[in-house]
């Protein structure tokens, strides 16, 4: 089963698609599983002004993908940096065992962003 805030950013993600000319490109993948994530970002003096992805994999994987985009929308690089690991988890909501490789795939986001951000605005 999903969890509300998995299942909803499921069934109506946010910020799917690409930009026309983003500033970054950060992609992240999972031999394992076949998750993959791209993401495009827009950045202005530091900050991540504009995010859309691509997300192919399980549910809970795309889920995670609208819910990191939303998140990271309008935060600056120190703010992302600066925030715990369980605060992060804890967007995705309760997961069962199955689904909790998608903390990893969260915290894989924030510090390829963080690092790409960190090279071109930071």
């Amino acid at each position: 089963m999903y969890n509300e805030i998995v299942a909803k950013h499921f069934m109506e993600p946010v910020n799917v698609g690409e930009l026309e000319s983003p500033d970054e490109t950060v992609r992240i993948g999972n031999a394992v599983c076949g998750d993959t994530i791209i993401m495009h970002l827009a950045l202005q003096e530091g900050r991540i002004t504009d995010v859309k992805y691509r997300a192919y994999g399980c549910a809970v994987s795309i889920a995670t993908a609208s819910i990191a985009s939303e998140f990271f929308m309008g935060k600056e690089l120190k703010e992302l940096s600066a925030l715990d690991n369980a605060e992060l988890a804890a967007l995705l909501g309760d997961l069962e065992p199955n689904q909790k490789h998608c903390i990893d795939i969260m915290l894989e986001l924030r510090e390829q962003v963080c690092a790409t951000v960190q090279g071109v605005g930071g």
